[in-house]
């Protein structure tokens, strides 16, 4: 973190507005009351996410949503527009999100687990993971942003763990650390719940209308699993050419758990 910086500076990026919230709206509700300044950007503004609406239709009401609920956490929010179900790993996509990288220059990431259930959120993790590590090389260059700050290094990158903290072939991912979340749970539910149109999309695709109460259910699995009463999941990329130092863990630490 550059010594100029009064307060760090955390960029999510996810797929789909109201990833985020799901997966860490907790963890981030924790960090704004420690005064980081939060950004979330989403690969695209969940085109696919209706059964009643057009494309265009759904895309403008998840995009207000998003920004709904990023205004209720207190953070700046930003989509890529790119389309539900199309977010793959390319030169223009990477060039893109370093873009965005550029312009709110955090210095923590955090983004998708690396195998989840679908290949969007894969996908975008992959993006994430290339474009943190070329943020910072003054050779790499994209069509709109700034150049490279003097002093600027790679931010530490991090994963969320995949819904339900299951790979795609079942089984289970566990983290590296849980947040303790149980005094900010209710805060993550009205988060969350600005995403009215996805409650009713789900309940319409998947039979389910527990929009926020399987998201508790999550939330409560996890709290058992490291004996608290509710909690998200993280682990930090530690390769080589990635930062290590623990800047997440640090700032969270009275709220840190490991698995019991």
């Amino acid at each position: 973190m550059s010594q100029a910086k009064q307060v760090p500076r955390l960029l999510v990026v996810m797929a789909h507005p109201d990833d985020a919230e799901i997966l860490i709206g907790g963890s981030l509700f924790h960090l704004k009351a420690l005064g980081w300044e939060l950004g979330i950007v989403t690969m695209t503004a969940g085109d696919c996410g209706s059964a009643t609406h057009s494309k265009e239709e759904i895309s403008r009401i998840r995009h207000a949503e998003a920004k709904a609920a990023a205004d209720y956490l207190g953070a700046w929010y930003g989509c890529v527009g790119l389309m539900d179900c199309e977010v793959f790993v390319n030169a223009e996509n990477v060039r893109r999100i370093v873009e965005v990288m550029r312009t709110f220059d955090p210095d923590v990431v955090i983004t998708h687990s690396p195998t989840d259930y679908m290949l969007d959120h894969e996908e975008t993790s992959r993006l994430a993971r290339a474009a943190t590590f070329a943020v910072a090389m003054p050779l790499y260059q994209t069509r709109h942003s700034s150049p490279v700050k003097v002093g600027r290094a790679t931010p530490e990158l991090y994963y969320a763990d995949p819904l339900e903290g299951i790979a795609p072939l079942g089984e289970r991912v566990h983290p590296q650390f849980y947040v303790d979340i149980s005094e900010q749970l209710e805060k993550k539910r009205q988060m969350l719940g600005c995403h009215e149109s996805q409650r009713n999309w789900l309940r319409d695709h998947h039979g389910v209308d527990e929009y926020l109460d399987r998201m508790t259910t999550w939330a409560a699995l996890y709290g058992g699993e490291c004996g608290c009463e509710y909690a998200e999941g993280l682990r930090q990329h530690l390769g080589h050419g990635y930062p290590r130092q623990p800047l997440l863990q640090e700032a969270l630490s009275p709220y840190i758990h490991i698995r019991e």
